[in-house]
């Protein structure tokens, strides 16, 4: 599981970075610091890996914690956008908040999926 929270919290750190630093190559029309937000989440995740290594358990809740933070952040801006009908899925700002929301949910998922079967061979 550390594995995969290391690859996760690189892809968000990229994508953050990618949306901060690229901002004109990716078509948007100024650059935010809000579109750093994935890089943020995703060093909160690799600040979790690396707790792991030393305490696995506190280091895997703490990297879910904020995956799901993420997760929820980015559905908390495009649920309401959608509902209004104001989100432009073309956008960059959308799609970096797609990219964000879907590898957050993943690795939520597939923590919560290895909390459960730890649980269960713990008996």
């Amino acid at each position: 599981m550390k594995k995969l929270t290391y690859i996760c919290s690189i892809l968000l750190i990229i994508l953050g970075a990618l949306g901060y630093f690229a901002w004109e190559a990716l078509g948007a029309s100024k650059q935010s610091i809000t579109a750093a937000i994935p890089a943020i989440f995703g060093i909160l995740m690799l600040i979790g890996a690396l707790v792991a290594n030393k305490n696995h358990m506190a280091g895997m809740h703490i990297a879910v914690l904020f995956s799901l933070l993420g997760a929820v952040a980015g559905l908390g801006r495009l649920i309401p956008s959608t509902i209004k009908g104001t989100l432009d899925w073309g956008a960059t700002s959308t799609l970096l908040i797609l990219g964000m929301v879907v590898i957050c949910a993943y690795y939520t998922v597939m923590a919560v999926r290895s909390f459960i079967a730890a649980r269960k061979a713990r008996g």
